[in-house]
């Protein structure tokens, strides 16, 4: 499986399909509308050399995940700049390096712009990012909910 990193383009039809990933995965439940997040995606798609980006992995041409690095957070619990976010693979290409390539791709994109540390947060998926070189850099509870709040220095 060949698995190219490439960023989200306006009005692909890739767009449609990570909107509709992301508000499923992790918007729907926040009281965000699934046209804001098309909004937010397309925006970041209008200006793939900016700081802020969409990302997404083609593997053998066909979509498979997307990944952002943005400056803000929806709701962070902490005052920090810039945030990886949305990672989020298909189900039928997980456990195949797609999510690891999507990390490092945004990692690689934020030090292209001099950034010094990234920053995520987390439900379930800590250990996966400690695996990609990520820092525990607190633990804690939210809404009844726990995460944990991920470092990446650069």
């Amino acid at each position: 499986m060949t698995i190219e990193i490439t960023p989200l383009k306006p009005d692909s039809p890739e767009l449609e399909i990570c909107a509709a990933w992301r508000y499923e995965a992790f918007l729907k439940s926040c009281g965000y509308s699934l046209d804001e997040n098309g909004a937010q995606l397309a925006k970041l798609a209008t200006q793939p050399d900016e700081y802020e980006t969409a990302l997404i992995a083609l593997a053998d041409g066909h979509l498979a995940g997307i990944c952002l690095l943005v400056l803000r957070e929806f709701e962070p619990l902490h005052d920090v700049s810039p945030w990886l976010a949305s990672l989020y693979v298909a189900p039928e290409f997980r456990k195949r390096g797609v999510a690891r390539m999507l990390v490092a791709a945004i990692e690689e994109q934020a030090r292209g712009h001099g950034v010094a540390r990234l920053h995520f947060y987390t439900g379930d998926a800590e250990k996966f990012y400690l695996k990609c070189g990520w820092s525990l850099a607190e633990q804690g509870v939210a809404d009844g909910e726990p995460y944990a709040f991920m470092i990446r220095d650069l």
